[in-house]
């Protein structure tokens, strides 16, 4: 259908986005938006897709059908050795904290203008900064 092709064409782009926040290649979500929006003709209307992700597909969504994709993926290129394996579709660690954020209620402690991802993030770093100590 042409909502899984755009599925499969931009949750792994999504996908990395969140993966390179995580590595910390970016700082913040938005400056992957304006790489994509900028550098590689992303919708701006939509935002970009971090921008995308959050506020049209939703992330909950988004981890559901990357995980759907990841399984059918394994299957694939563990029952058939002509297909190499692949991983875009794993879902990261950051989506999947992100989604487990969203259901506890942190989006509601979040202040307004500021992308739950980015959230996860600045609280990822200050666990990170006070478990040093």
């Amino acid at each position: 259908s042409d909502e899984e092709v755009l599925e499969r064409l931009f949750f792994p782009l999504i996908n990395e986005g969140f993966r390179i926040l995580e590595e910390g290649y970016a700082t913040r979500s938005s400056d992957i938006d304006v790489v994509y929006i900028f550098g590689y003709g992303f919708p701006p209307a939509k935002g970009g897709p971090m921008f995308y992700a959050e506020n049209y597909v939703g992330l909950s969504k988004l981890l559901e059908r990357l995980s759907v994709y990841a399984a059918e993926a394994k299957k694939r290129y563990t029952t058939n050795p002509h297909y190499l394996p692949i991983d875009y579709f794993e879902p990261s660690q950051l989506l999947v904290e992100c989604v487990q954020a969203e259901r506890t209620g942190m989006r509601s402690k979040v202040p307004a203008g500021v992308p739950l991802v980015d959230a996860v993030l600045s609280y990822k770093k200050k666990s990170k900064g006070a478990s040093k100590l």
